[in-house]
């Protein structure tokens, strides 16, 4: 009995220090590829979504020199944030925090501030540009600031925008739509954003939470979203422990609906508390290829 009452108590410890410590900093670097319809030259883009840091796995320094090496290892065109940078309380925490100086103070002290977030992610661009939209911690901090803060290194932000990219060794553009966040409560501007759409143009759309690819009732054959974080703690055989999208079916990789296609990212960053399980942070390379040449 003592035995196995130790033996549970060795397991919880190592699980413990696994999900608090190792698995958060264990950034995987994931690759896929998508025949996306119309393009007539390959593309190599860089997606990271949730970055929301704590000074205890990734600070400013240790977020800039990752930043860093990804982009020493591998040659960039676009790179696309998803949303989330800061790691600002929502909800019902926000409430309470913004009610409680001393818990404000003790956590602020915790999170990586904005600006060494900015400056960390103002290392990681793209040769044809970086282009970022906002997420509900965003939101709930201050978009407006936010958005500053992007902008200031270098980072373009899309909220319900389209911007158009040139294609190397082409003479098209491909277009990526940028479109407001829903779990922050804001209504996406769908037709007024599509109108600014070439159909006869390769497009791709970024959306903080992947609700949007069931309630928008059109737009680009590519949506790419972060937000799930792929449930950050997922216990086995019976999966996320909390997922915040209200379809619940979209947690992390690819997925089909009436021809259009979703990849839902799992990550950087972790919400309160500061754990990750079975979920591995990452970033992805992502490379779009013309349909004549590969098929998912």
């Amino acid at each position: 009995m003592i035995w196995s009452v130790a033996l549970i108590l060795a397991l919880g410890i190592v699980l413990f220090i696994w999900a608090a410590w190792i698995e958060p900093r264990r950034i995987v670097i994931r690759h896929e590829r998508f025949a996306l319809p119309k393009l007539d030259a390959p593309l190599t883009l860089c997606l990271i979504g949730d970055v929301q840091p704590n000074v205890y796995h990734w600070n400013g320094a240790r977020l800039a020199a990752l930043f860093q090496r990804v982009k020493r290892e591998h040659d960039l065109q676009i790179v696309l944030w998803l949303g989330d940078y800061y790691n600002a309380p929502t909800d019902f925490l926000k409430d309470y925090v913004d009610k409680n100086q001393g818990v404000a103070d003790w956590l602020n002290k915790r999170l990586t501030p904005m600006s060494q977030i900015a400056g960390a992610m103002g290392e990681l661009k793209g040769t044809l540009g970086s282009y970022a939209i906002l997420g509900n911690h965003d939101w709930a901090w201050s978009g407006d600031q936010t958005r500053a803060a992007l902008e200031e290194v270098g980072i373009s932000v899309l909220q319900d925008a389209v911007a158009n990219v040139p294609v190397p060794g082409t003479t098209q553009m491909l277009q990526i739509v940028g479109y407001e966040d829903i779990s922050s409560g804001i209504r996406v501007s769908e037709q007024e954003v599509h109108a600014k759409l070439d159909d006869s143009l390769p497009q791709i759309c970024l959306s903080h939470s992947p609700d949007a690819f069931a309630e928008l009732q059109s737009g680009p054959a590519l949506m790419v979203s972060g937000h799930t974080h792929g449930g950050q703690v997922c216990v086995p055989f019976v999966g996320p422990i909390v997922l915040p999208v209200e379809h619940r079916e979209y947690v992390r990789g690819w997925y089909e609906r009436a021809g259009r296609f979703l990849f839902v990212t799992s990550g950087m960053g972790t919400s309160l508390p500061p754990f990750r399980f079975m979920v591995p942070p990452e970033i992805v390379i992502l490379t779009l290829e013309p349909e004549r040449q590969t098929k998912m």
